[in-house]
């Protein structure tokens, strides 16, 4: 049987490419971003965010600051590359979400997998700008980046969720002119190269509505994904990795950290339990992270890893975390 032998999350943000000198032209697109929400899952405009702040983000966005978070996480990354290193996993489930790379309004499933072989990064047009050329060279996304898949054990895993209740799709492939997204280009990037294993993308729609998977259903996703493992005939050595948040693109220190409680307690009610209504966004790919948390049920947690990055006065940013199960 094929088993779960190790669990990570990761964040995958832009801002832990490009270096934080580059971190303000992020900060003035916040200015025009439609989807910021508030901590009650309300969007508000950046002004009325940053008039409700006033000055209390003030000493967090610096220079000096950004430097040392931008270290903290570095070293995180490190770290978590020298556990895949240690590890050696023979192929790597990532648990991530499309941002329309591959799917559109047209077909929007709530969950599928890649059952292919051999699959493709797409292309991220930087516009002429240096931080997203940075993002896009992180992401394997500044040129078309192909990357080996396991076509059998992809199948195995689609078999073994739908006897366990769990109606995934699934593809052999990527539609024409489309590829794969950040969410599968930062962590074969950042921990898997010079010579990937092969990757495994498990989509879950945690961005768009109407068919968002609940918390709740993405922990039985988890808990399902396990079973599908341990039923397939494969030998393989399984790494799963929740890729994405956690709270961005308002900073919510309450959220995250709520989270990350509940995974350190082993406390699958109140993951189950998180009000969908806060994750929404980038939030959203906190999804990702419970989803990882039910395939890792009952397991203690080594390190982990929390460095909220705030880059304006109306507290927007991305907080990081950073993450490994024993």
């Amino acid at each position: 049987m094929a088993e779960i032998v190790f669990g990570a999350g990761t964040s995958h943000s832009p801002l832990l490419a490009a270096p934080p000198h580059l971190w303000a032209e992020r900060a003035d697109q916040d200015v025009h971003n439609p989807e910021l929400y508030d901590r009650t899952g309300v969007i508000r405009s950046f002004g009325e965010l940053a008039a409700a702040a006033g000055d209390r983000f003030d000493s967090v966005c610096t220079m000096e600051v950004w430097q040392a978070n931008w270290g903290r996480c570095q070293a995180a990354l490190d770290r978590l590359r020298e556990d895949f290193r240690r590890i050696a996993p023979d192929v790597v489930l990532v648990i991530g979400d499309d941002q329309r790379e591959l799917f559109d309004d047209t077909n929007q499933p709530a969950m599928a997998i890649s059952a292919a072989a051999e699959m493709k990064t797409c292309l991220l047009d930087d516009h002429d700008s240096e931080f997203l050329k940075e993002a896009a060279a992180s992401y394997l996304m500044d040129a078309e980046f192909t990357f080996s898949g396991h076509a059998e054990l992809a199948k195995d895993l689609v078999r073994g969720l739908m006897d366990e209740g769990i109606d995934v799709g699934w593809m052999a492939g990527a539609p024409a002119g489309k590829g794969f997204g950040h969410a599968y280009g930062f962590p074969i990037h950042r921990f898997l190269q010079p010579d990937p294993v092969p990757v495994i993308p498990f989509m879950l729609n945690t961005y768009y509505p109407p068919n968002q998977p609940s918390p709740r259903r993405c922990f039985e996703l988890g808990r399902a994904l396990r079973v599908a493992a341990a039923a397939s005939p494969s030998n393989a050595r399984i790494a799963i990795l929740a890729s994405g948040g956690l709270s961005h693109f308002v900073v919510d220190e309450d959220l995250d950290r709520k989270v990350l409680d509940a995974i350190a307690a082993k406390d699958a009610e109140t993951l189950c339990g998180l009000p969908p209504e806060l994750l929404n966004s980038g939030s959203s790919e906190i999804r990702n992270w419970i989803t990882a948390a039910g395939a890792m049920e009952g397991r203690a947690i080594d390190w982990c890893e929390y460095v909220p990055i705030v880059r304006s006065a109306a507290g927007t940013g991305c907080a990081m975390s950073f993450l490994a199960w024993q």
